[in-house]
Parts: structure tokens; sequence; C-alpha cells
């Protein structure tokens, strides 16, 4: 079964990003969406019983750095310099709207 999504899913999507799409754009984007989400279908077909999880794809070490926590300088208002432009904020967070 595959999902499509109809030009008011895909219109109520942009709204969510903050994008500003024409009609056609809509219709595009309406079409690739429900491409993506028939792939998605499609691996949900994958048997993966026994198969074990990987954390990547080649063998080898993987590189990482150590999890520390470093300051981070307010402005005069006391903003942080990530949140500073948001259009809302809650707890140093960007806030967003539920999407579902």
């Amino acid at each position: 079964m595959s999902a499509t999504l109809n030009s008011d899913v895909t219109r109520k999507i942009a709204t969510l990003a903050r994008l500003k799409l024409t009609d056609e754009e809509v219709v595009r984007y309406s079409s690739q969406m429900s491409q993506v989400l028939g792939y998605i279908e499609q691996l949900k077909e994958v048997q993966v019983t026994g198969v074990e999880p990987m954390v990547q794809a080649l063998p080898g070490c993987t590189h990482t750095r150590p999890d520390e926590a470093h300051p981070v300088e307010r402005d005069a208002e006391g903003h942080l310099p990530t949140t500073k432009h948001a259009p809302s904020v809650l707890h140093d967070s960007f806030k967003v709207h539920g999407i579902l």
C-alpha cells in the first residue's frame, strides 16, 4: 500500500516548514514526497529477522570526540546566540508546533 500526499497535506507541511510554494511546486512536491513514502513502504517489507544492527557499513574504528559541555556566552539580554532570532523560545530551546 503506497501513501499519496494530496495538495492540502503538502501545503500544511510547507507551512510548518515556513516555505512558500507555488501551485506548481505543490504538485511536484506532493508527487516526490509520495514517492519517498512509497520507498519507505517497500523497506517495511524487507525481512530483517536475525540481522544484527550496525553502527556503520564498513568495519573499523568509529572516530568520536569526548562528549563535553562547553560554556556558551549570552548577549546583553541573556539570549543564546542560537536562539536569539528564533520566533519562539522555551527554556533556551526552539519552541515549535506539533506536526502530527
